[in-house]
């Protein structure tokens, strides 16, 4: 097999605000550029857990134009930040990756996953990257399916049809995100996995899938390269790009595809949406409390607190998350966990940049 075949890179998109986790991550310094869970940023752990597979000088980076500085000062020299000037969902971002990595190297495979995921168990992830890798080079548009350990109401889900060999699926079906009762049934059945979003695909067939389900962005990039692609600068990306709706891949080219495989995954996986998500990996104090930094807690319960400077210190409360970084601090109760978001749009909407 030719050596280009087996050259894999690593797209990892980074775009993304982490508004949830506000007032920890900042418009300057999102989740992503976050030490959530431990001592290194959520980006740099994405880039540790494929190095095996995708080095440094073939690790890309998609993210907005304003962040291309912050990330780059955090991963280093070796892999490669693209700051997009627009965001236009993750379908352009791919496309645009894509054709680039086709200038220097038009057989490779493509990994394409989050920033700002948590995996337990980092070889069984390499382990499903790697066979993912393997179906890219067959041919196929791969993706992941997380084993689902509880009926979740806030992903998507992926069906496994008929058996493709290494213990791999042809896909079935894509689900947008279901109800509880629907949910239920997905995970009693066993042929139904978490979309995490992670795919793999050799340039050349993803390019091709571009061009027959999403032609007009795919005519839009071969234009935009036709002027010398990130070289021309971000005035020509915004000319080709602007006009394209926003589309994720998965509804842009997933959900049509033919040939669409799906890698069981069973790593340990976490999205880490919210602050209530994040507290699983925080110690416990015996009170059902969920600590990072200094806290103290005297007769309270069921809390989560997080302190980047000074103290913290609950006294007779529970089921409250309090977040102490930087300027701000955060109270609300554990059930508004997924509201946090709102904050940050009120402060927007009161022109309080400084705390944004």
């Amino acid at each position: 097999m030719d050596e280009k075949v087996r050259a894999t890179y690593a797209v990892v998109l980074a775009g993304g605000r982490g508004e949830r986790f506000w007032p920890k991550s900042r418009a300057a310094r999102p989740k992503q550029l976050q030490a959530l869970t431990g001592g290194r940023t959520m980006i740099e752990e994405t880039l540790a857990r494929v190095e095996p597979l995708a080095p440094p000088p073939r690790q890309w980076i998609v993210t907005s134009a304003d962040l291309a500085g912050a990330v780059g000062s955090v991963v280093g020299p070796g892999p490669r930040v693209i700051g997009e000037p627009l965001g236009r969902n993750t379908a352009p971002a791919i496309a645009m990756a894509a054709s680039e990595i086709a200038r220097s190297d038009p057989e490779a495979v493509m990994l394409v996953l989050p920033s700002d995921h948590h995996i337990r168990d980092v070889p069984g992830f390499r382990s499903a990257l790697g066979r993912a890798a393997e179906l890219a080079e067959r041919g196929y548009l791969a993706t992941i399916g997380i084993r689902p350990d509880r009926p979740e109401t806030g992903y998507g889900y992926v069906e496994r049809g008929e058996a493709v060999g290494g213990g791999c699926f042809a896909v079935k079906s894509f689900r947008e995100k279901p109800d509880r009762e629907t949910a239920q049934g997905f995970v009693a059945s066993g042929r139904f996995y978490w979309n995490g979003g992670i795919f793999a695909w050799s340039v050349p067939v993803i390019l091709d899938n571009l061009r027959k389900h999403m032609p007009a962005l795919h005519r839009a990039t071969m234009d935009w390269q036709g002027r010398g692609g990130l070289a021309a600068g971000p005035e020509a990306f915004g000319e080709y790009f602007q006009p394209l709706e926003g589309i994720s891949i998965d509804y842009g080219v997933m959900e049509k595809a033919d040939r669409v495989a799906v890698v069981e995954g069973d790593f340990g996986w976490d999205d880490l949406g919210s602050w209530e998500a994040a507290a699983r990996y925080y110690r416990e104090d015996g009170s059902g409390n969920r600590l990072s930094g200094r806290a103290l807690s005297l007769d309270s319960s069921n809390s989560i607190v997080v302190s980047d400077q000074g103290l913290v210190a609950l006294l007779g409360v529970e089921d409250l998350i309090v977040v102490r970084s930087g300027n701000a601090v955060l109270v609300c109760r554990r059930d508004r966990a997924q509201d946090v978001r709102r904050v940050v749009e009120e402060l927007g909407r009161a022109g309080e940049k400084e705390f944004i």
